[in-house]
């Protein structure tokens, strides 16, 4: 692995070889200038000193002499040729120098003899060569010209060898001297960082953060050194607040694996802790091949607490009620809450049912006086379902599933029931699972329709319609809206209803103002669920503003139950449908809470009897009081009534003879759809019934 100590000590070498070699470089250059003008100086006196000689010779008449004197120039090895001329330029004589050139071939010569004789006097300088050029005798007795040309090339190359091969060897030991120099002072430098190198190895074998090192002079590693103390220093505090956060995690394990189990308003084993101690009992159960009860209670119109007296005395109420079941079990059962007002009680080791139904009736016993909640007197009544581990093979949520449905059922048997769970139940519980599986399926594929139920006022004028949803199902054959209604609820499909009765409606209305007048007033039921629906209550809202829903032929229908248990959000949703000019009707009245206080709180135009109390009319005559009752009342309140379920003469004469303005019933139509309205509905112009 490379250290900064090799990598300092290369660049340095590398930085001082290029140092060395453009200092070499250089140095050639410069020595190869200073050179050239050393023989251009010594070329130059040669030259003049056989300029002399040629003059004392006998010039212009003997050749032998001239080259006599040109043989001087054989000690000169660098010399390659020498010429003489006369004044007119022509060669007298001729000197070829020793010098011998590779393979054996003359060089190429720079200039001929002939361009040699018009060179002027002087020193000249070409490629490869220095020529010297002297005149011969006086400059008024000048007897001709001396040309002299030296082998510059060959004499540099020779001459730069012996200057690298002197100098190189010199470079190479001070290079050598330098990088050990450099060396010895870089470990010296270095020191402390492999001091530190060693005390940051040791933390890391040992674990040991108790450390410091010692503070070098330099600043560099006297920053270093710092740096690595504070380090130290703050590693030593974050390992003293981890160990102090460990050792407060250790203590608040136990209370967060018990809050995560835990209800933290009742106190009691939460959803996630009941499925896993049943299916802990469900598998030892199995194993042993005994039996495991479940017991499924749901609170009653618990919801209408919470929006009649808020949800801390809601919450008050089910502390209480989980407190008064708890100090009524026996030890061997598990009690907790399953969400919202539903509450499992799991029992193991069962002998039969009947340890159920008796462990039911003596909660029930138990919870039987009324709770004083903040000065409110609450009644309380469960709802409980009964099922066994053996008939849902041993399978947690089928068993749950199970209890669940015997819940429903008891709810359906009148609130406040006990019902133990059967196979019979199953199938039915399957045929629910399969209605509210097809009912996103029925509104694609156009199963659902809408028929309309006339209303007749004592003109037997007809004066409105109730939109009644129907429902032809290829494989389940006709479903009544009793039964898949309630599944819709359930289901949290019911919306989806709504809408599509709402936009039917809406595509029939044409054709039902063309036959029956502008003003008629078709009705459509609201679920309770509809009113904390926000995307239907938005969408009859926004249609209302922008004229898709012709608000002022609507009427809704809420029944009065649905509406207590929804007060106050049924009440904002209302005020906003009048102000778009629907109307609003109270359906089933007198059949719920029968309390008349809020009835003032609200904007209602219309009250509906129930027909409940217009079967009996002619047969009972508490139901005739509570009917003309009613009808005083809704006079009192400026409400309009209508009576449905009409089946008799005896009824219809009944209410009009006491100011019912609205009769609904079989006895005038039944549910048509709306091209059969006008022809359904002609036989009223002659009939008898009403005169």
């Amino acid at each position: 692995m490379r250290t900064i100590q090799s990598d300092i000590a290369v660049n340095t070498s590398a930085s001082l070889a290029v140092v060395c070699a453009l200092i070499i470089t250089l140095s050639i250059y410069v020595y190869e200038d200073l050179y050239v003008d050393f023989l251009s100086e010594e070329l130059d006196a040669i030259a003049g000193n056989l300029t002399v000689g040629l003059m004392r010779s006998d010039f212009q008449n003997s050749s032998f002499k001239q080259t006599e004197v040109l043989l001087g120039l054989d000690e000169y090895d660098y010399i390659e040729r020498a010429l003489v001329f006369d004044n007119e330029g022509s060669l007298l004589t001729r000197y070829e120098g020793q010098l011998q050139y590779p393979g054996g071939s003359d060089k190429k010569r720079i200039l001929h003899s002939d361009n040699l004789a018009g060179l002027k006097e002087g020193i000249h300088h070409f490629e490869t060569s220095l020529i010297v050029v002297k005149y011969i005798g006086d400059e008024e007795y000048r007897l001709g010209k001396l040309a002299i040309e030296l082998d510059m090339k060959n004499e540099l190359r020779a001459s730069r060898w012996q200057f690298i091969v002197s100098t190189v060897p010199v470079v190479m030991i001070l290079i050598l001297a330098c990088v050990s120099i450099t060396t010895l002072l870089q470990k010296r430098s270095l020191r402390p960082l492999s001091l530190l190198i060693e005390t940051m190895d040791s933390v890391v074998k040992e674990r040991n953060f108790n450390v410091e090192v010692k503070i070098f002079r330099r600043k560099e590693t006297a920053a270093l050194s710092n740096a690595f103390n504070n380090m130290m220093s703050t590693i030593r505090e974050q390992a003293t607040r981890d160990r102090e956060k460990n050792e407060q995690l250790e203590l608040n394990q136990i209370d967060m694996e018990r809050l995560v189990n835990i209800d933290l308003l009742t106190q009691l084993p939460n959803r996630q802790s009941l499925m896993s101690k049943l299916s802990n009992l469900l598998s030892e159960a199995q194993r042993k091949n005994s039996d495991v009860g479940l017991l499924f209670l749901d609170m009653d119109r618990f919801k209408s607490i919470n929006d009649s007296f808020g949800h801390r005395v809601g919450d008050k109420f089910l502390q209480e009620v989980s407190n008064l079941i708890v100090r009524s079990l026996p030890q061997d059962t598990v009690f907790g809450r399953f969400g919202g007002d539903e509450f499992l009680i799991l029992v193991e080791n069962i002998n039969s049912v009947e340890t159920l139904s008796s462990l039911a009736k003596e909660l029930k016993n138990a919870i039987s006086e009324p709770l004083i909640i903040e000065g409110i007197r609450l009644h309380i009544l469960l709802s409980i379902g009964m099922a066994n581990a053996r008939d849902a093979n041993y399978d947690s949520s089928r068993l749950i599933s199970n209890a669940d449905a015997a819940m429903y059922k008891a709810k359906e048997s009148g609130k406040g029931e006990c019902v133990l769970f059967t196979p019979a139940m199953f199938a039915e519980m399957q045929r629910q699972n399969n209605i509210s599986s097809k009912i996103a399926e029925g509104l694609l594929t156009g199963a659902f329709y809408v028929l309309y139920q006339a209303k007749i006022d004592k003109r037997k004028c007809v004066v409105g319609f109730e939109a009644l949803l129907r429902w032809e199902d290829e494989e389940l054959g006709f479903i009544s809206p009793a039964e898949f209604i309630p599944i819709a609820e359930k289901n949290d499909k019911v919306s989806a209803l709504t809408r599509f009765v709402i936009e039917k409606v809406c595509d029939d209305l044409p054709t039902i103002k063309r036959d029956f007048g502008d003003d008629i007033v078709v009705s459509v039921n609201l679920s309770p669920q509809d009113l904390n629906h926000v995307e239907i209550t938005e969408f009859i809202i926004n249609d209302m503003e922008s004229g898709r829903i012709p608000s002022k032929n609507i009427e809704f229908e809420i029944t009065e139950t649905a509406l207590m248990d929804n007060f106050k959000t049924a009440n904002d949703f209302f005020d906003a449908l009048k102000l778009q000019g629907a109307r609003i009707a109270l359906d089933d009245f007198g059949t719920g809470y029968s309390s008349l206080g809020y009835l003032s709180k609200l904007s209602i135009d219309t009250l509906k009897i129930d027909r409940q109390f217009v079967s009996q009319i002619g047969c009972s005559s508490v139901s005739e009081t509570i009917t003309k009752t009613i009808i005083e009342m809704a006079k009192a309140l400026n409400c309009e009534v209508c009576a449905e379920g009409i089946e008799t003469l005896v009824q219809a004469s009944f209410l009009l003879e006491h100011d019912c303005n609205m009769l609904q019933g079989f006895l005038f139509s039944k549910p048509t759809a709306v091209a059969g309205l006008k022809g359904d509905l002609y036989h009223l112009i002659e009939s008898p019934l009403l005169t």
